[in-house]
């Protein structure tokens, strides 16, 4: 029974990078095949270029996402690290919505060059998850908090006092 949550961890994240490898291949396969073979005199330099900037993050994004999933094994076999768990919420998450999102914006572009502008979706994603950390670093008070009252101002006043006076009082040391 040890070991049983990292082998079961190892066994979902081969599971989801094994559909990841294909869902990968598989559309960014249809996309090359349609651009070329269909919308050949519609390429443009712009869209060629958006589109290998994008499938290169995209890349660098699923190659960190294997590398980061793969289970290490000791010399004897056993396993000594189950590797990221890729169902976790945070970074991960982040890239495979990355991953999502390009993929979307992929298809779509096939059938508008204007599908590109979604990627500025992402840093506006950015910025309202971001906000609460810039507005409690830049010190700011949500709407949430009370305004401290008097009462609570008066015994801050007290306690501050009390201490600078424990601070003033003469300290003796044992010699």
């Amino acid at each position: 029974m040890a070991n049983q949550s990292a082998k079961r961890v190892t066994q979902q994240n081969a599971q989801r990078m094994s559909l990841l490898s294909k869902l990968f291949i598989g559309i960014n396969a249809f996309y090359i095949f349609i651009r070329v073979v269909f919308q050949y005199r519609s390429l443009s330099w712009t869209g060629s270029i958006m589109y290998l900037a994008t499938a290169g993050v995209e890349t660098l994004l699923y190659m960190n996402l294997y590398s980061v999933s793969r289970p290490r094994y000791d010399p004897g076999g056993v396993l000594v690290s189950s590797g990221t768990d890729l169902s976790q919420p945070g970074l991960v998450s982040y890239m495979f919505d990355y991953i999502y999102i390009s993929w979307f914006v992929h298809v779509l572009s096939l059938l508008t060059k204007w599908a590109w502008a979604l990627y500025f979706v992402i840093p506006v994603y950015v910025g309202v998850l971001a906000a609460p950390y810039v507005k409690q670093f830049l010190g700011s008070r949500s709407s949430s908090e009370p305004a401290p009252s008097a009462e609570d101002e008066a015994k801050e006043k007290k306690r501050r006092e009390k201490k600078e006076r424990k601070q003033q009082r003469a300290k003796y040391v044992r010699a």
